[in-house]
């Protein structure tokens, strides 16, 4: 089960921004503001057995950075107090972003998995195009990298709200959008598929409409080449993550918004 929370967090990567350039088209005005906070509950499911695991929380709040107006996100990923007695996880993800054009400016990374760390910290360059980042995990101890900004490059947590901010009429069914995004020392690459509107059922909430992406894994110890990580936006106003889906090698975990609060727009659910 190792790294089974924080596939929660790589779900987030679905979109990539690079210098005031995005890959998706992007909605004239953003439908999240500052103050506003979610919580989700993990599940994972293996056949007929479903076991809630873990929880993450997303929050959102403004400042300046550097002289420019910033948004700041954070997201935390916990295992539940039952699993810490078999497998104990805690990850924290903080990104600084432009508020105008969601470019990033820092992304730090704070990971416990069952004895298993990892910290991250970038700064981002962006007239020279790099991100200069310190990486620490598996006790290899701290490491410097030069991760390259071009085609596109961004960190996890604030491509939740550069999602969010992608203008859905503009975008085409089935179409595959490339992307990319860097975690540790890495840039992965990968695309998403826009699957249009559907009604999805949201745990213990209800039914909402919801815009489906499909997103192309990395081929590696938990997953097969072929799979798709599924994921749920509202097709309201609001448009936050209603849920989520990762299909591993054995079994998948799942992800279900299961509270909101001083969000923009009213998230439409029906009971």
């Amino acid at each position: 089960m190792r790294r089974c929370l924080v596939i929660f967090a790589l779900l987030f990567s679905l979109t990539a921004a690079g210098q005031q350039k995005t890959v998706l088209p992007m909605a004239r005005e953003y439908p999240f503001q500052a103050g506003e906070q979610m919580e989700f509950s993990l599940l994972y499911k293996w056949g007929a057995v479903v076991t809630e695991v873990g929880s993450a929380s997303l929050q959102l709040d403004s400042l300046s950075y550097q002289g420019v107006p910033t948004y700041h996100t954070g997201l935390y990923v916990k295992s539940a107090p039952f699993f810490d007695i078999f497998f104990k996880m805690r990850e924290q993800f903080d990104s600084w972003f432009a508020a105008q054009d969601l470019r990033p400016f820092k992304f730090t990374r704070d990971t416990y998995e069952g004895g298993y760390t990892a910290t991250n910290l970038y700064i981002y360059d962006w007239e020279q195009e790099v991100i200069h980042a310190d990486v620490n995990f598996g006790g290899r101890g701290e490491e410097h990298y030069e991760i390259p900004l071009k085609n596109g490059v961004q960190d996890l947590p604030s491509l939740v709200y550069a999602l969010r901010a992608a203008d859905f009429s503009r975008m085409e069914v089935n179409k595959a959008y490339p992307l990319s995004f860097a975690i540790d020392e890495a840039v992965f690459n990968i695309h998403l598929t826009y699957k249009g509107i559907e009604t999805v059922k949201v745990r213990r909430l209800g039914k909402t409409r919801a815009h489906h992406i499909s997103c192309s894994v990395v081929q590696g110890a938990m997953f097969e080449g072929n799979q798709e990580l599924q994921m749920w936006l509202s097709a309201d106003d609001a448009r936050i993550l209603v849920g989520l889906m990762a299909p591993l090698r054995v079994g998948g975990v799942w992800a279900w918004v299961k509270s909101t609060k001083d969000l923009k727009h009213p998230f439409e659910v029906q009971k």
